[in-house]
This record gives C-alpha cells, structure tokens and sequence, in this order.
C-alpha cells in the first residue's frame, strides 16, 4: 500500500525541525537587524558629536590665535600664535575626516576658505608689526563669513542628528512588537503542529493502547483503529493481523481442549452416576421383599443418601465446568478467610480439631464470595484428612508483594499430587467427596492470577499455599 509522505511520522518530525529553524531564523534576523542599527546609529552619533567638538574647537582656537596676534603687537612672543595655528590644522584634518556627506565637507570648505582669509590678515600682522594697523588697531577681524560657515555646519548636523533621534524613537516604538514577534510565531507554529500531531500520532496512539489493553483482556476479536501516521497505522495492522491469527489458534485450542476434558469427564461421569444409581436399584430391590420396618428406614435413607450424593456430585461439576466471571473488589484476605472457616459450622468442634491462626494485615483485589467458595474446599478436605485431636493451621502473610496463605493439616499427607492442568476430578475416597473440591479451587485461584501449591507439612501432614498477586499491608 503507498503511503503519502505527509502522512509518517518522519514528516511530522521534520516539520517541527523546520519550524524551529523558521522562529531561530527570524529571531536571529531581527536581533541581528536590532543590533545593525544600533551599532550604525551609535556611530553616527559619534561622527555628528566629533563634527561639532572639532568645529567647536577650530572657532575657540581661532578667537584665541586673534588673542595672540593683539599680544604679539604688545611685544609678547609669537610662539602661541603658531600653535594655535598648528591646532587648527589639526582639527581641520579631524572634520574631513568625519564628515560623510558632500553638504558636510562644503561646509567644512566655507570655514577653511573664511578662516584662510583671516589667517592671511594676521599673518600680516604677526610678520610685518607695522602692516594691519587698521586691524590692531580696532580690534575687529573679518570673521563673518567664518561664523556663517559654521552656523551652517552646525544646522547640517544639528538636522542630522534630529533625524536620527527620530528613527531611534521610531525603532524604540516598534521594538516591544518586535520582540514579541519571534514568540508569536513560534506560539502560532507550535499550535499548528500540535494539533497536527496530536491528530497524526498522540491520539491514534491512545486509541491503539486502549485497543491493545482490550486485546490482552482477551477480547482477540477486537480490532484497532486503522489511522493516523503511516508508522501507527502499520501497527494497527500488525496487530489486528496478529489478533486474528491468536483468536484462531485460541478457538482451536479450546476446542482440542474442550474435546479432551470431555473424553475425561465422560468415563468420571459415567462411573460417579452409575455408582449411585446402582446402589438406588439395588436398595429400590429390597423394598420389593417383605422386610421389616427398620430395613425399609435403613434402605430409604441408603437411597436418598445416594441420590443427595449424585445431585451434590452433579452441582459441583456444573459448578466447575461454569465459566468464571470475577467482580474483583478490594477485601481484607484474613476476612475471606474467616468466612471459609465459618463455614465448615461445628465440624471442627465435632472432629475435636484445634484451629490455629496467624494473621496478617493484607488486602487483596478478589472476588470474595467465588475466591471464600475455593478456600472452604480446601479447609474441608484439610479438616477430614486430620485424626481427631489434630492441630489445623491456617496462617496469612505477605511475601515479596503476594500474599499468602497456608494451610497445614496433621494426617497421613496425599496419596496423589494434584496435577493443576488436569481436567478431570481427583480420585476420591471420601463418603461426601466429589473429587472436584481442588480441581475447582486451582481454577478460582488460576483466574485471579495466583498459585496453588502442595508440598509436605512440617511434622507431617499436607501443607497447602496459596499465592495471590497485589497483596499489601493494611
């Protein structure tokens, strides 16, 4: 079957790959686009702050080499005239250097060209004392056209610098949008994705666990939802295949099984009826004679003793062969137990039979009456295997999690050990015995997932155990 690429979990994976690489790749974008303008804006910045510092420098250095020229003409040394105008120079060379843009560097020409023609009178008057009279005279120096020259610098970057501020202010505007902006796609990628894999994956994969909980409850017939990613829906195939084949074999199993309990039960049936209703004949024989009245008591109660044992024969091979339906609740297990020993009424007392009992304060999840109905068999076949005198003990406890009971009888130990896979009753020489009491009580215990073992009593005698799963202290 050709499956779609969109439709594996390869391609879901991929696109949380690529999403993730969208939200880092726009998230780096936009902080590298932040940090750009940031870093070019604070450079400008300081190009526009050292335009103005050095222009500022050339016009106070300038007012103050006018200074030296007046002093000069007083007789002071030329020596601070020249720095000045070695000063000068110097910041000259500085402004071209941060000027950037044509505006700028004509500016920066208007003042050279100003203060140029200012240099020129004072050097007049620096070499030649007696020339520029007029000017050391009056004191007033032609700077007009430098001052002109530098207010209009100074507006040039003034306007400059106002427009980057206002760039700035717009970009702090925007940032808290754009920080959020990486989140919000991320958030909204996220979303989407989810969704799609929740519906391509998680919730098939729910589906498909549930499905498999029901198979492993035994219901084969269940068959699990075929949809989602390619990869769940390939093991939903699997598994309903490999359901179909295990719920084949099962009901082939069941009924080699089924035909082979009944080949033996058939010569059990036969023999425990035919018993029965032989010892019925041959009693119903005798009332045709005449005999005395304490016979035909005597041979009435011999038949309905026989016809009570086949009806309780009977009763416990239905009850046997019935299937099991457990309604598990949460029981104490020494209270299940009490109730089995309730049961056996004044046999105990009649059989001068000493209970000892050992508790442990453990719960168990269990059918009480069906799991009470399987503990009192084996308690009534423990009670008619002791001598009278004997001690029977019956003592609960928990190991390694399970719980445990233990039932330990003082007589002669079993003649046969029960085999748990076998289907047929239990040879039995009891007057009341169906032979069915412990195949039924491996059954009850079987069906809630525990053990039932015999093995020799300390002292002698049959001890048997019985392990159940789940078992905690109180």
């Amino acid at each position: 079957m050709w499956i779609r690429p969109a439709d594996s979990l390869k391609h879901l994976i991929r696109r949380y790959q690529l999403a993730l690489i969208v939200v880092l790749t726009v998230a780096a974008g936009l902080g590298g686009l932040w940090a750009s303008f940031w870093q070019t804006g604070y450079q400008t910045s300081l190009r526009f702050n050292g335009l103005l510092v050095e222009a500022q420098a050339v016009r106070g250095d300038l007012y103050r080499q006018i200074k030296a020229v007046d002093a000069v003409r007083e007789g002071a040394p030329r020596d601070d005239y020249w720095q000045r105008l070695y000063r000068i120079d110097e910041h000259f060379y500085r402004m071209r250097e941060y000027a950037d843009t044509s505006a700028e560097q004509a500016s920066i020409a208007r003042m050279e060209t100003a203060y140029g023609l200012i240099l020129a009178a004072m050097n007049r008057v620096v070499t030649t004392p007696d020339s520029g009279a007029d000017e050391a005279t009056t004191g007033v120096w032609q700077t007009e056209d430098f001052e002109a020259a530098y207010n209009k610098l100074t507006r040039q970057v003034a306007i400059q610098r106002d427009q980057l501020a206002e760039r700035l202010s717009l970009w702090n505007r925007l940032a808290p949008w754009l920080a959020w902006l990486p989140l919000i796609l991320g958030v909204a990628l996220a979303i989407w994705l989810n969704r799609r894999f929740a519906r391509g994956f998680l919730q098939p994969l729910e589906r498909l666990v549930a499905g498999t909980s029901e198979l492993a409850s035994g219901r084969l017939s269940h068959r699990l939802p075929n949809n989602g990613v390619a990869e769940v829906r390939q093991l939903a195939d699997t598994l309903n295949a490999m359901a179909a084949e295990l719920e084949h074999k099962r009901r082939a199993l069941i009924e080699r099984e089924r035909q082979a309990a009944l080949g033996a039960l058939v010569p059990v049936i036969a023999h425990n009826i035919r018993n029965p209703l032989a010892g019925i004949r041959a009693n119903a024989q005798m009332l045709d004679r005449q005999a005395p009245a304490d016979e035909i008591e005597e041979t009435g109660a011999d038949i309905m003793d026989a016809a009570d044992r086949l009806e309780r024969w009977l009763n416990a091979l239905l009850s046997y062969l019935h299937p099991l339906d457990l309604k598990r609740e949460r029981h104490a297990l020494d209270d299940i137990v009490d109730g089995a020993i309730a049961a056996l009424g004044g046999r105990l007392a009649a059989a001068n039979i000493t209970l000892e009992r050992e508790r442990a304060p453990v719960h168990v999840d269990v059918d009480a009456p069906l799991l009470e109905q399987a503990l009192h068999g084996l308690l009534a076949n423990a009670l008619e295997a002791s001598p009278p005198g004997a001690c029977l003990q019956v003592t609960t406890a928990v190991e390694s999690e399970q719980a445990i009971l233990a039932i330990c009888d003082q007589g002669p130990g079993m003649a046969v050990v029960p085999d748990p896979q076998a289907s047929a009753p239990l040879p039995t020489t009891k007057r009341r015995g169906t032979g069915l009491g412990i195949p039924f009580a491996y059954k009850v215990i079987h069906a809630h997932d525990g053990e039932l073992n015999y093995d020799s009593a300390p002292g002698g005698g049959t001890r048997v155990r019985v392990r159940l799963p789940g078992g905690e202290h109180a």
